[in-house]
């Protein structure tokens, strides 16, 4: 798959100024028809400079005006922005992280259900959507544990090397949220805090080799920090699992240029 020019210096120039990134594959489908997507997120601590930086990108990279303005006008309050991009540019996303938010409300003592994350996000059948995660803050196992276990058992996991795999995450360790959008029942769960083993990781998702790009995530879970696990039902693309690996410059040039 080859990306336009422009967009690849667009992708290249905000790798180099980005705090953070993050790659993802989402599973969809069932076992005997798969649907892989392959995405790559850019993560910045919210300033007016990295404001300005993925407002220009989301732009160039056709988000349209209507949905930046969206994500312009939830940026009060927010502590990090992303901009995420699918490999073929059929889906833009930009969101905002309220952790500083959260945080202090649970040191407050305030364990209520709180917005976490807001995604804008424009998707390959040329509709638009925005989503809102809400953090069940300090969650059980009970609660988190039962969806991982989904998940998993959609991508043909093993159910005692999943649960080895994951038996690290707590309360503490585990930052759990569900998310509310228009024809989508969904859940992420943020598990960077747990450091899980990569070995750990890469034994668990071994079945993952058949799937579309199943070597690619095999490959990053070997060699990269899992950030998120996510899953549920989509409207469009039935049920999906979507797994995210800590990635750098170079994990950017082999998501723009592997097929």
């Amino acid at each position: 798959m080859s990306l336009p020019p422009a967009s690849v210096r667009i992708l290249r120039r905000l790798a180099q100024r980005a705090d953070a990134m993050e790659r993802s594959w989402s599973i969809a489908g069932t076992r005997t028809e798969i649907v892989t997507e392959r995405r790559f997120l850019f993560f910045f601590t919210a300033s007016s400079m990295a404001i300005s930086t993925l407002d220009d990108a989301a732009a160039a990279l056709g988000l349209p005006t209507g949905l930046i303005a969206a994500w312009r006008r939830a940026l009060p309050g927010a502590d990090a922005i992303g901009l995420a991009v699918r490999d073929d540019l059929a889906s833009v996303r930009l969101y905002t992280q309220y952790w500083d938010a959260v945080a202090n409300r649970v040191r407050g003592g305030n364990r209520e259900p709180a917005l976490l994350y807001a995604g804008f996000k424009t998707l390959p059948d040329d509709t638009a959507r925005a989503d809102s995660y809400i953090c069940l803050p300090a969650a059980p196992r009970d609660i988190f544990m039962p969806d991982i276990r989904t998940a998993m058992a959609h991508l043909g996991v093993d159910p005692t090397a999943g649960d080895a795999c994951f038996a690290p995450l707590s309360a503490d360790s585990c930052i759990y949220t569900r998310t509310e959008g228009d024809g989508r029942e969904s859940w992420l769960a943020t598990v960077r805090r747990a450091q899980l083993p990569h070995s750990d990781v890469a034994k668990a998702l071994a079945p993952v080799s058949r799937l579309p790009c199943g070597t690619e995530i095999l490959e990053a879970a070997a060699q990269r920090d899992m950030v998120h696990i996510a899953g549920g039902h989509d409207g469009t693309k039935g049920r999906f699992t979507s797994l995210y690996f800590a990635a750098d410059p170079a994990d950017l040039e082999t998501f723009m240029t592997r097929p």
